[in-house]
């Protein structure tokens, strides 16, 4: 209902297309020799990396394939749940939130592996190594997002449900940063429902000064006070 509402205001979820296409013609470039490996290299992502490496390759990595999904499914994932975000936060929201679900989920696994503490979440040293490329986090963020915003509050839960669950199942990287994800996209869907309501309502400067504490209306006569009693020496 909401995704008619967006395409009968214009909207198209062109970006959701581009993204779709790029993530399809980028693995058939490499596994064709159209173009050379540094393409591919460009977005490996490894927590082992130095930082300032891996957040040059993040963007570059959210177009190459998951190791443990298909290609299709992956490009599925692109043209269902961000084309979705176009139609009903619009572009810019849809990528603030990706964005956020995509690098936000990557540091916190950086970190999580790098602290002694990384062995509750089943993270082991050995998986610093490990690939971490695809769309997979920054969809979780945006169809989290969308879930909440929508007030399809079951299937939010349904969809922490099976995260939590396979996180725990099969802890790893891939846990980690879905779980992480989904937390963003919870978070950003909740702003959203609060900052879109109708009785939401940002209170106006003077109501806001003319509810200021006792100390500080005090503080303010202060300077007052002082004027008036140089005026009476004078």
């Amino acid at each position: 209902m909401l995704a008619r509402e967006g395409w009968a205001r214009g909207v198209r979820p062109w970006f959701a297309i581009a993204l779709t296409i790029a993530a399809i013609l980028v693995p058939t470039f490499v596994h064709f020799h159209i173009l050379r490996p540094e393409l591919w290299r460009s977005g490996d992502v490894y927590a082992s990396l130095p930082l300032s490496t891996e957040l040059a390759r993040l963007p570059m990595s959210l177009f190459l394939p998951t190791p443990y999904l298909p290609l299709w499914a992956a490009c599925l994932q692109l043209l269902v749940v961000i084309g979705l975000g176009e139609l009903i936060f619009g572009r810019r929201l849809t990528i603030a939130v990706a964005i956020a679900g995509h690098f936000g989920s990557t540091l916190v696994a950086r970190v999580l592996l790098d602290s002694v503490h990384g062995y509750i979440f089943g993270l082991t040293p050995i998986l610093a190594h490990a690939l971490d490329t695809g769309p997979s986090a920054a969809t979780t963020a945006v169809g989290a997002c969308l879930l909440v915003s929508a007030r399809m509050t079951r299937s939010a839960v349904l969809l922490s449900v099976g995260l939590l669950a396979a996180a725990l199942i099969a802890p790893g990287v891939d846990g980690v940063e879905h779980t992480v994800a989904l937390a963003t996209g919870l978070l950003a869907g909740g702003a959203y429902r609060v900052f879109s309501s109708a009785t939401f309502r940002l209170p106006s400067l003077s109501l806001l000064w003319s509810r200021r504490p006792l100390w500080m209306r005090r503080l303010v006569r202060i300077p007052r006070l002082a004027l008036q009693a140089l005026r009476g020496r004078g």
